[in-house]
């Protein structure tokens, strides 16, 4: 049985996380020391904390924490060279398959769109626009080879209960395409979380993404 250490278990994320873990043969345990492998669904002010006691135990780490800075991912970047690091804005499978749509329909295409990123979750979700709409906002700038999308931008929305709607929509005056992914529920980021977890356990130090698991 592999041991967990979740920074943020007792938020709504982290006991999706720690239910998941549990009936997956992971033991938490309250000591970063003591673990196998350290989970981070907190708040940035704690991440840094997190690094300098997984770095000084060597625990590999995975990271979920959105709303980083650009000082944030330094830290992340140092702390790689030392310990085996994932940071994903989302667990979700189901955003792999998205981001691969838009992948083949970028590269299929010739005409021309404006594009909106839409992105809607719950009303105690502080960040915004969400680490997922800016993670696909970078990634339609860096694939669109053609230089097709002629503006791109980001719409947030804060409302209900709602874990996570994503839709893209490409527009012209001819047509409207949309691709949309919604969850449904946490367990599908608790999921995607433990199988991080599995993996990074076996690899050396360096910043990984969940594209690459």
């Amino acid at each position: 049985m592999s041991k967990v250490y979740i920074n943020g278990s007792s938020g709504k994320m982290g006991q999706a996380i720690l239910d998941i873990f549990k009936k997956n043969n992971f033991n938490e345990v309250d000591k970063i020391q003591d673990c196998d492998v350290v989970v981070d669904f907190s708040h940035p002010d704690a991440l840094n904390e997190i690094i300098d006691e997984c770095v000084l135990s060597k625990k590999p780490l995975v990271i979920g924490t959105t709303g980083l800075s650009n000082e944030d991912f330094e830290v992340i970047n140092r702390a790689s060279r030392t310990i085996p690091i994932l940071y994903a804005s989302n667990f979700s499978k189901g955003i792999l398959d998205l981001k691969n749509s838009i992948l083949s329909f970028l590269l299929k295409s010739d005409e021309e769109y404006h594009c909106e990123i839409e992105e809607v979750h719950h009303n105690q979700k502080t960040d915004f626009p969400s680490g997922t709409a800016v993670d696909i906002r970078e990634f339609i700038n860096q694939n669109d080879k053609k230089k097709l999308v002629k503006s791109l931008k980001i719409i947030s929305l804060r409302r209900g209960n709602i874990f996570g709607i994503h839709k893209i929509i490409f527009k012209n005056n001819v047509e409207c395409l949309e691709f949309k992914h919604e969850a449904l529920s946490r367990e599908v980021f608790a999921s995607g979380a433990l199988a991080a977890a599995r993996k990074i356990i076996e690899l050396s130090p360096n910043l990984y993404s969940i594209d690459e698991f």
